[in-house]
């Protein structure tokens, strides 16, 4: 036996020492500060040493912290994971009082070292709380402001264009030409770069993150999250979130660095958000100046928009598809609606968006009754804190479960069933529900760009219901098929494929669409 190799036994004869320390130690901490603060949130009985790691599910464990919410008659939920204190928020009470209002104490993030492993670097959604973090919210910001995304319309209205006409090349392609305009309005805005074909690289670069995403584990929740010392363990001794993440690196690694080479390697300065940052650290160069943003930045900052618009966009049409062959009813009603304010000569605008509100209401109830990101990415408490008589120790990992949120059956009737008119007052029909809330987060975590989302979608929703008619896919013998909802699990959701058929509405559609001037 070599010496590397004795080593190497030694140190993994060390592993479960240094495990069984740490649990103990954490658990004489944990009893230490519950005979001083107050009890944990209630959650279920967790097994000796290993807390809950066995007990929560690692596929889409959203509904599993519903239900133990209504069995346990709590909104906040507590679980240990090696040692690890994890809080769940399953009402919106609870996450506004928390991260919203105490935003201050949960502010931070944990240490995602899975995602390290897979490239993740120096992107907003991930960073610790910090100066880098409070530079990337800025740049950010700057661009994303509701009053300032009307600089984007040009880019919306263009793409949304293309995308019907997509649609109305290769109606049997049309997941691909979601996966096309999204892709288009995520380096359009980021990037300044324009896709030109339906075999544009960027396009697959695109799904690869994608799918990278929603495969690679939930964040801070895998071994490795807890024991970063695992990553530099032989390959053989890795689970599978850790194998998937260094076979999938490539994907992210694409996503950060293979947009802003683009950039770097044209004569064209087209403007964007990673141009200006470009143009301001070469400023500050050229005049002497410690430039205030490094390539590294630029880089993180333009993967935040990339990863973040490109992908919940496409989910979120994916999502729309599926609820518009669920309820033709819906459908029906909103192309009434459009016929009577637009008329069948010309695409909706935004200019009509003030006399489309059933078509708002189309848009909350999908971000509603499917949220893209239904367990979002957790909080870490920076201060021990007590919230209803629990307590709350520092450094723990807060999850809110949007998907619990948005199915609360305290606030929404019949959930379950996709349903827009619920929006509606009572004195016009409807039920008086309040619009959905975190599917964008809460308090400084918040997604940045969630106005700039919720005018794209906007946008497609009422282009398509004006122009195209989508309907159930059909089996050999004629008969409609009814697809069976199916979401994928990670960090993002989505449903899985199934059998649609999207058509123009008539020949005046047809026309509409190819006269249509981007």
């Amino acid at each position: 036996m070599t010496i590397s190799q004795l080593f190497l036994n030694s140190q993994l004869g060390l592993v479960p020492v240094i495990l069984l320390l740490i649990l103990v130690a954490g658990k004489i901490m944990a009893y230490q500060m519950r005979k001083r603060l107050g009890p944990l949130p209630p959650g279920p009985p967790g097994e000796l040493f290993l807390g809950h790691l066995r007990i929560i599910p690692t596929v889409s464990p959203e509904y599993f912290y519903m239900r133990l919410s209504q069995e346990y008659k709590s909104d906040i939920l507590s679980f240990n994971v090696l040692g690890q204190s994890v809080i769940v928020l399953n009402s919106v009470q609870a996450a506004t009082d928390l991260l919203d209002k105490r935003g201050a104490n949960y502010c931070d993030r944990p240490r995602f070292v899975l995602f390290e492993v897979m490239g993740w670097h120096k992107t907003l959604t991930f960073l610790r709380w910090g100066p880098s973090f409070r530079l990337h919210r800025r740049i950010l910001q700057r661009g994303f402001q509701k009053s300032n995304i009307g600089q984007y319309r040009y880019l919306q209205e263009r793409e949304a264009m293309e995308l019907l006409r997509g649609i109305l090349d290769k109606p049997a392609e049309w997941e691909m030409v979601l996966r096309r305009f999204s892709t288009a309005i995520a380096l359009g805005v980021g990037f300044g770069i324009k896709i030109e074909t339906d075999t544009d690289p960027f396009i697959q670069m695109a799904e690869d993150a994608s799918y990278a995403l929603g495969h690679g584990g939930a964040p801070a929740g895998t071994p490795v999250d807890f024991f970063p010392l695992f990553r530099y363990l032989p390959s053989f001794l890795h689970d599978r979130s850790l194998k998937f993440a260094n076979q999938w690196r490539f994907a992210i690694t694409n996503l950060r660095d293979k947009p802003y080479e683009t950039i770097m390697a044209s004569r064209t300065r087209v403007q964007s958000l990673v141009q200006e940052m470009i143009d301001q650290r070469e400023s500050q160069v050229q005049q002497g100046q410690s430039p205030d943003v490094s390539e590294e930045d630029i880089k993180g900052a333009g993967a935040a928009v990339f990863a973040a618009a490109q992908d919940t966009t496409w989910s979120t049409l994916v999502v729309f598809i599926l609820s518009m062959v669920l309820h033709p009813e819906v459908q029906s009603k909103a192309q009434r609606l459009l016929d009577q304010v637009v008329g069948r000569d010309r695409l909706p605008t935004f200019d009509d968006r003030p006399n489309l509100q059933y078509i708002d209401f189309i848009v909350k109830e999908t971000f509603r009754w499917s949220p893209v990101s239904p367990m979002g990415v957790p909080h870490r408490s920076l201060k021990d804190d007590v919230y209803r008589g629990y307590h709350i120790p520092a450094g723990s990992f807060v999850y809110a479960n949007a998907r619990a949120m948005t199915h609360d059956e305290t606030v929404y009737t019949n959930p379950n069933d996709f349903d827009p008119d619920r929006y509606f007052p009572l004195e016009e029909g409807g039920r008086g529900e309040p619009l959905p809330v975190g599917q964008f987060g809460f308090g400084r975590r918040i997604c940045v760009g969630q106005h700039f989302a919720e005018a794209t979608i906007w946008l497609v929703v009422a282009v398509m219901l004006s122009t195209m008619s989508i309907e159930r896919g059909k089996d050999e013998s004629g008969a409609e098929i009814m697809p069976v909802v199916e979401l994928t699990g990670g960090l993002t959701s989505h449903p899985k494929s199934f059998p649609c058929l999207i058509r123009p509405r008539d020949e005046k559609s047809c026309v509409v669409i190819r006269d249509a001037k981007s």
